[in-house]
């Protein structure tokens, strides 16, 4: 390499940013080249075309486990535009209208969740003295996933571990869903464990809940581009990847960038037809879906900031006026957002809508004298890769068969669900794999 090395990194989405940046602060000259016309891939905002309001493709929240997401936000200046909850606290509904909470105290954990644990009231005294001996069990298991959970569902798991079908749905699922998109019975047991084990079981801030006040695309860009510049770097937006290996880039339009080292931060289909050598054989990871539902009311239907509902469709209910989310004067936002979605993503989006609207009049009874305003529903039919039994041994490393091309991704082998944590992660191992720490 030359004493500057050249490294081209193909895809801006948060794995694309963080390799990029990961790689300019170890004194690479960077350049970063995305497809589309700003940076944050799928942790994007955006303007409706229907109701002419600006909306996230999806209601991303973080953890305070997340260290590597929140370290990336710090570096660009802009995580003060997040709020951190001190401690976890989430309200949880049910549709006959009981209230509980699931919150985190400040004793050692996992003492931290006893209390709000020992008065939810969505399981039963049964259920909840079975709940603790299975997290217990969890607690208890070394970190880091294993071959042998990872063959299973977590829901096989937690049946052989005493728990039934209504703790399932009423207490695990309401945890599993959002971290890895999908219901206990689709999720491998080994990322349900690790999610457990490092948000809810190992730290009392683990399970803290962050979100952005702004529209998730001002979380990185303009601010990637200029952290990059002002470190040498470029970023070419609007330009798609053609073809890569480890002596550059070629891009659609014809232009070639020369390369010491290649990042792929790309979906795996987009990867393999940049550079096969790279990624031979596809990982065969499918997909899951996550369905928003936006809501634009006259008036306040809810009182916290967000509350999960057991046994019923609306999954998490996000109050985003109440979030920071800028909306017109008098109008209150509620974002419904619906993990593993198989059934709601081919559902027509005014039916769609107006089911959710009936629900949420069920739910939240102040909805039923307000008037909707506006509604707006957001389909990612391939949001995350579906994280079933055997995902790992089909998630591809960091370094590939071509020295100089490593690859990047919530998908690839970070031991994280597809998240936004697993993709900064993802993006900074492949930048230290190709550009070696600055010398001291």
């Amino acid at each position: 390499m030359s004493a500057r090395p050249r490294i081209v990194v193909c895809g801006g989405g948060l794995a694309g940013v963080a390799a990029a940046c990961e790689a300019a602060l170890r004194g690479a000259e960077v350049t970063l080249v995305e497809r589309r016309p700003f940076l944050g891939g799928r942790a994007f905002s955006f303007t409706d075309p229907a109701s002419g309001r600006e909306v996230d493709n999806g209601q991303h929240v973080y953890l305070g486990c997340c260290p590597a997401y929140i370290g990336l936000l710090r570096l660009l200046g802009t995580l003060g535009r997040t709020t951190l909850q001190p401690r976890l606290r989430a309200p949880v509904r049910d549709r006959d209208g009981r209230r509980g909470v699931l919150a985190a105290a400040p004793l050692p954990p996992p003492l931290h969740l006893g209390a709000s644990f020992a008065a939810y009231p969505h399981l039963s005294a049964r259920e909840k003295a079975a709940a603790l001996r299975a997290l217990a069990v969890l607690t208890a298991l070394p970190p880091g996933p294993t071959d042998r959970l990872d063959e299973r569902t977590f829901a096989d798991w937690l049946r052989d571990h005493g728990q039934g079908e209504r703790a399932i749905a009423r207490f695990w699922d309401l945890i599993v869903l959002p971290t890895c998109n999908d219901r206990s019975d689709r999720v491998s047991a080994a990322l349900a464990a690790f999610v457990f084990q490092r948000g809810v079981l190992r730290s009392t801030r683990g399970s803290a809940i962050g979100w952005s006040r702004v529209g998730l695309t001002r979380l990185v860009d303009p601010a990637a581009r200029a952290f990059l510049e002002a470190r040498g770097g470029r970023v070419l937006t609007g330009r798609a990847v053609e073809r890569a290996d480890g002596d550059g880039v070629a891009l659609r339009d014809g232009e070639r960038l020369p390369a010491d080292g290649v990042v792929l931060a790309l979906p795996p289909e987009r990867a393999r037809a940049a550079a096969p050598e790279a990624l031979p054989a596809d990982p065969a990871l499918g997909a899951s879906p996550i369905v928003n539902v936006h809501l634009w009311y006259d008036r306040p239907v809810m009182d916290e900031p967000f509350t999960a509902v057991v046994d019923g469709p609306a999954q998490w209910i996000f109050n985003r006026s109440a979030m920071g989310a800028v909306a017109r004067e008098g109008e209150h936002h509620v974002a419904v957002s619906m993990s593993g979605a198989r059934r709601e993503v081919g559902v027509p989006r005014e039916r769609l809508a107006a089911e959710l609207r009936a629900e949420l009049d069920h739910v939240l009874p102040a909805s039923r004298r307000a008037e909707l305003v506006a509604s707006a529903v957001v389909k990612e039919p391939r949001a995350t890769f579906a994280q079933g039994p055997g995902q790992a041994a089909r998630r591809p490393g960091t370094a590939t068969a071509l020295a100089r091309v490593a690859l990047a991704g919530a998908w690839t082998a970070t031991g994280w669900p597809a998240t936004m944590e697993g993709a900064v992660r993802s993006g900074i191992l492949a930048a230290r794999h190709l550009v070696a720490a600055p010398a001291m």
